[in-house]
């Protein structure tokens, strides 16, 4: 750290440049892991071979930069779970990398990046809008969403899943959950994507500069349609406009939770989308007894949460030092906790690099844990559910691409691919 640096600054490893993806046949495992670093082409291609080494040798990792690296599925959840490991050097981080302007205002504010009082009072405004009996009634929308972009699909016999399907499926359900028009859908995905780029490490000049472009129309939508709208809906805007005037949340926190909620809604269940039935096609097996057992689907798609989840890791700063397995861990240290690697740990699951959909359920860190546990996770199950039941009932489902040119998206948080083509036998 520089003289010039507070103590709190948070630094971190300049991104490598983007690599493409392979598909894993057998798991390789990595040399000794020296200093794991999730901007690397070879770990952002596929990170499971250095997890795999990680969990066995070195289960709290001081990787590339000093950052902290946890991976084992107990300590993972012992660091969600405890208030020293912090949210407000992260948020401090971001919203000096953003720069002033109104898109730090926004990220100051997201609920992720909160910690107590604040995060608790935000999540109880929004909660009772993500219960299950709240969300059922947007199963049949799901369904008809489903079916609506499958239809030329299933005439051509063709589509990229990610393009077709994924991304416009997660978009539409998160803007019928906050009770915005569904024909809004490109602009908000659009201002959306800008924006998320520049909360990742992996975020250039210019993607600031469209962040910050993007932000001013997206802030200016919300408010329009906070003006337009009646507090007595039953979606989550309408939830949010009465906190507003009861003084439970302020305007600028309504703006930044309504564009929280459209990147992460949209951008993780898309993500998992693609992973999941990325991993049934690398495992045929697999994706014919799903096919031949429908009632499987449920177990499906929870062994492909927790076989290649789109949220591949979390970042806290130490509140207070802190001794984890014998290492001793400092204030204002930055440590990330490594879901995707918390998923393939061996003393939480038998045979964790093989994907068994018959597996007995065990809950996984995709989504969190404690406090801190996704508020959209049963919105996100409903759609898995429903698209990847769908996609693997068409008949001689396969990949159409050599393998090696599908590419994921240059992040280190979420893990997703850029583009997913398929075929199948057309229908009629």
């Amino acid at each position: 750290m520089s003289p010039t640096e507070p103590a709190h600054a948070v630094r971190w490893p300049v991104p490598a440049d983007d690599g493409t993806s392979h598909r894993r046949e057998s798991l390789v495992l990595a040399d000794a892991v020296t200093a794991f670093d999730p901007t690397a082409v070879d770990v952002r291609r596929d990170p499971y071979p250095s997890y795999h080494w990680l969990l066995r040798h070195d289960p709290v990792h001081r990787g590339a930069h000093q950052v902290w690296y946890v991976s084992r599925f107990a300590d993972v959840r012992a660091v969600l779970g405890d208030e020293r490991f912090a949210r407000t050097g992260i948020r401090r981080f971001w919203t000096d990398l953003v720069g002033p302007g109104l898109l730090s205002q926004i990220v100051g504010d997201i609920i992720l990046f909160q910690d107590e009082p604040d995060h608790g009072r935000l999540r109880g405004v929004v909660g009772p809008a993500f219960s299950p009996s709240a969300l059922r009634r947007l199963e049949p929308t799901i369904e008809a969403t489903v079916n609506d972009l499958l239809r030329p699909a299933r005439a051509l016999g063709a589509m990229d899943v990610v393009a077709d399907l994924a991304y416009p499926l997660a978009l539409r359900a998160v803007l019928e959950l906050l009770g915005l028009p569904a024909g809004d859908a490109n602009a908000v995905g659009r201002w959306s994507r800008a924006v998320g780029r520049t909360l990742d490490r992996g975020a250039t000049a210019e993607d600031m500069r469209r962040g910050h472009a993007a932000i001013a129309e997206f802030a200016d939508y919300v408010e329009r349609a906070l003006a337009e709208r009646r507090e007595d809906g039953a979606d989550l805007l309408a939830l949010m406009l009465a906190a507003h005037r009861s003084q439970l949340m302020s305007r600028n926190e309504i703006v930044s939770t309504v564009v929280t909620f459209i990147f992460t809604g949209h951008e993780t269940v898309a993500s998992q989308l693609g992973n999941g039935l990325l991993s049934l096609l690398d495992h045929p097996e697999q994706l014919e007894l799903m096919r031949r057992q429908p009632h499987l689907v449920p177990q499906a798609v929870e062994e492909c949460l927790r076989f290649d989840p789109a949220v591949q890791s979390n970042t806290r700063q130490l509140a207070a030092d802190v001794e984890l397995h014998g290492r001793r861990l400092r204030r204002d240290d930055v440590v990330v906790v490594l879901a995707g690697a918390a998923n393939r740990d061996p003393g939480r699951y038998d045979r964790p690099d093989e994907l068994d959909i018959r597996r007995d359920p065990v809950p996984s860190m995709s989504f969190g844990a404690g406090m801190r546990y996704c508020l959209g996770s049963y919105l996100a199950r409903l759609q898995l559910r429903t698209a990847l039941g769908a996609m693997v009932a068409l008949p001689d489902l396969r990949l159409v691409c050599n393998p090696n040119e599908l590419a994921y998206q240059p992040r280190t948080m979420f893990r997703g691919l850029t583009r997913l083509p398929v075929a199948f036998t057309p229908a009629g």
